[in-house]
């Protein structure tokens, strides 16, 4: 009854256990005997975060981290996680230079934010022969002679970096220079006083997984994005600042999960019938993402296809599936000439919002995939008293030939079971589909 199996263990097990937990709680197991009272010095591995070691001095945490990096200076180590969230102290890049010497697998290091940057990284980070995943986060990158060369690298992250003048060379290098790369996220931001990165290119034939984000701009500066990557199975795309928006050899992306405005709306000003360059891009980008079978869309990239789709067609989805999209009262009437660009679409999930517009819904047409593909539909966030609910409901049930389910979901309060069922025949009264199931939530 009173064995303690857990330490009958050996060590290299325990320390395995060890270093999927916090520094800071790996050095509280040194509490429970003799046998872990030092045992968390032998974890192949450092996760801190500054905060949690505070009121420490500056020269208590220092001593703190070497003597760790020196204990058993001759192994390797599994990963190497520091987050600096205290603007008082300061990560020394030599711990990193450090960390990369011993072999380390996962690099994680991130700072307070980009005004407290951590001293500009060393340069054998770019020649890791081990690394297999690199998060940076608020940290420099400034040296337009680095020579990238990450062979086992299949996951990075570069989350508001301070590149300097050199930041389109420095990504595009080290994009290049990670043969294996399959999962990459980028976060771009903007400060006035910083040097920041005009053009990002992302040019990879094994990437498949990339994760896309601007997180804002200054509507003077001119940004541009470009994506060329064959092997590519899911993006999420996040960026409404960027005025030039290129994707290509995208044939293999399965699901895109998409906000931006493509810099149309960015100060108030709509799509113009004149703006033909504007119209390039955005025809290009969707061409360019036409066989994914999956879709999310928000409520701002669906208002400025809704404009775009005033002044010509949407380009066609053949393999498109799955598409969740939000919209607003004032640009429902896209939803039409988007199902129409669907013909193979099996499940529509919308996201409806009220706007201050006035409605104009007159559903005239019937896209194909009503027709002949379309199975289930879901509406949310309707509203009892706005007559849309029951005009977007009747619509598709009135026109769904194989539709399977509607389900509608309200936002206000809940309807009695004599209402809900009023509700259920007004909408079941027209239905085409004999065997569709309407439910109401």
């Amino acid at each position: 009854m009173g064995n303690d199996r857990i330490s009958a263990l050996p060590d290299y097990l325990l320390t395995k256990i060890l270093l999927d937990l916090p520094t800071k709680d790996s050095i509280k197991t040194g509490v429970l005997s003799t046998r872990w009272r030092n045992l968390w010095l032998s974890v192949p591995g450092l996760d801190l975060k500054v905060s949690d070691y505070l009121p420490l001095h500056q020269e208590v945490l220092t001593s703190f981290i070497e003597t760790f990096m020196e204990f058993n200076l001759g192994s390797h180590l599994q990963k190497f996680k520091i987050k600096n969230d205290h603007f008082k102290y300061n990560v020394s890049s030599d711990w990193i230079a450090t960390a990369v010497d011993r072999r380390v697998r996962v690099l994680d290091v991130e700072a307070k934010n980009v005004l407290f940057v951590i001293d500009t990284m060393p340069m054998n980070i770019f020649q890791s022969k081990t690394l297999v995943s690199l998060r940076l986060a608020n940290v420099e990158l400034e040296n337009q002679d680095i020579v990238v060369s990450l062979p086992c690298l299949k996951i990075m992250h570069l989350d508001n970096i301070c590149y300097g003048e050199d930041g389109p060379l420095i990504v595009e290098k080290l994009i290049s220079g990670c043969p294996v790369l399959e999962d990459l996220t980028v976060v771009r931001i903007y400060y006035e006083d910083l040097e920041t990165m005009p053009v990002l290119r992302v040019k990879s034939q094994t990437l498949k997984v990339f994760h896309y984000m601007f997180k804002w701009g200054m509507p003077t500066t001119y940004f541009s994005v470009e994506i060329d990557a064959p092997e590519l199975k899911y993006m999420r795309f996040r960026d409404s600042q960027s005025d030039k928006i290129l994707v290509k050899n995208l044939s293999s992306l399965f699901k895109i999960d998409l906000d931006t405005e493509f810099n149309v709306k960015f100060g108030g000003s709509p799509l113009e019938s004149e703006d033909l360059r504007k119209r390039d891009i955005i025809r290009g980008f969707l061409t360019g993402i036409s066989s994914v079978r999956h879709m999310i869309i928000s409520q701002p990239t669906s208002e400025v296809l809704y404009h775009y789709s005033k002044l010509e067609p949407i380009p066609r989805f053949h393999n498109l599936s799955h598409l969740q999209a939000a919209f607003s009262s004032s640009s429902l009437q896209l939803l039409p000439a988007f199902l129409e660009s669907c013909p193979n679409l099996k499940n529509l999930i919308l996201n409806y919002s009220v706007s201050e517009e006035p409605e104009q819904i007159d559903f005239t047409t019937v896209p194909r995939c009503l027709i002949s593909t379309l199975e289930y539909v879901e509406i949310k966030k309707l509203k009892m008293k706005v007559e849309t609910g029951i005009k977007l409901g009747n619509y598709f049930l009135e026109n769904s030939a194989v539709l399977k389910k509607l389900n509608l979901s309200f936002t206000d309060s809940p309807m009695a079971n004599e209402e809900s069922e009023s509700y259920k025949k007004l909408l079941i009264s027209t239905k085409l589909s004999p065997t569709c199931q309407v439910i109401i939530d």
